[in-house]
């Protein structure tokens, strides 16, 4: 009997173990199964694409506003156009004021207070958008001159994200040196009938005017001014300037022209705006207004004969 106990003994131990071991490989494909299940998982992760910006604009038509990009075309404040010739010794006192009024180094605490001759505009506001930040840098205007009328092929006038088209007209004496500059609009010359402004700044057209000075995103109540050039010319101080010793010459038209007799005059060797036959047909000129970031998308196509419609430019 002592001989069959000892030969049982071995027998359990033995089956014991087999039954742990299995148990133990179980566990361990079951975490393996686990783990690749994780990463099949992770692989197949679904990313959303990003969603397009929308942005609500109000169109403002009818109005007017000063041409603050040309200092010719200001006078200092306390003169009226009827003022005008000046004596010698008036001249001296209106160009010290013309100075520092309207062709200074302004600041934000020390503005250009000059009254600068004005040009019919129509203004483009921001009204609403999403989402809740997009940067001024990635939009942008394009002016296009589909030239209906024109010789010269499709061009483009201007083009430039709203970041660098910003200005605060009389707080400082021009935009910032990346603002974009005035090609030609079809075969006109969209800096004016006497010498032309192909290559200056675009504020010959119009200026994009923060709500807010020093903010990059945009906000609720930017406004673009476009100057509209169907009917009327800003007034020119060119011979006043020339009479008070300036050099403005080149630029004073008068044909009887003499410091005696200087005389402020129409500014048509200047030509401000967009140009008159843009607003004789639907499809002359277009401005187009796009986001420019990551899914880039047009937000806006705005004929620009739907922006003052012909008044006999």
């Amino acid at each position: 009997m002592r001989m069959n106990t000892r030969m049982r003994t071995p027998r359990r131990w033995r089956r014991a173990s087999r039954r742990g071991i299995a148990e133990i490989i179980g566990a361990v494909m079951l975490v393996a199964l686990t783990l690749v299940a994780g990463v099949i998982l992770w692989e197949f992760h679904i990313t959303t694409p990003a969603a397009y910006p929308s942005v609500s604009f109000i169109i403002r038509s009818g109005g007017s506003n000063p041409v603050w990009g040309d200092p010719t075309d200001c006078q200092p404040s306390g003169y009226s156009l009827s003022g005008y010739p000046l004596s010698t010794s008036a001249l001296g006192t209106w160009d010290s004021k013309w100075d520092t009024q309207c062709d200074g180094t302004p600041t934000p605490t020390s503005p250009l207070t000059g009254n600068f001759s004005t040009l019919n505009s129509s203004q483009i506001i921001i009204s609403a958008f999403s989402p809740g930040y997009i940067s001024l840098s990635d939009i942008e205007f394009t002016f296009i001159c589909n030239n209906a009328s024109n010789a010269g092929g499709t061009t483009i006038l201007v083009q430039g994200t709203l970041g660098s088209m910003s200005w605060f007209p009389k707080y400082t004496s021009e935009p910032s040196s990346g603002a974009p500059t005035l090609g030609y609009c079809g075969s006109f010359d969209a800096g004016g009938y006497g010498g032309g402004a192909y290559s200056t700044y675009y504020n010959r057209l119009g200026l994009f005017i923060p709500l807010n000075e020093g903010e990059t995103g945009l906000a609720v109540g930017d406004t673009f001014v476009l100057y509209v050039h169907n009917g009327g010319w800003p007034i020119d101080f060119a011979c006043i300037l020339e009479a008070a010793g300036e050099g403005f010459g080149s630029d004073c038209h008068q044909s009887s022209y003499s410091a005696s007799n200087a005389l402020p005059q129409v500014d048509y060797d200047d030509y401000h705006g967009a140009p008159p036959w843009c607003f004789q047909s639907l499809g002359a000129c277009t401005i187009v207004l796009s986001y420019i970031g990551t899914p880039s998308t047009v937000l806006a196509t705005i004929p620009v004969y739907a922006l003052a419609p012909p008044t006999g430019a």
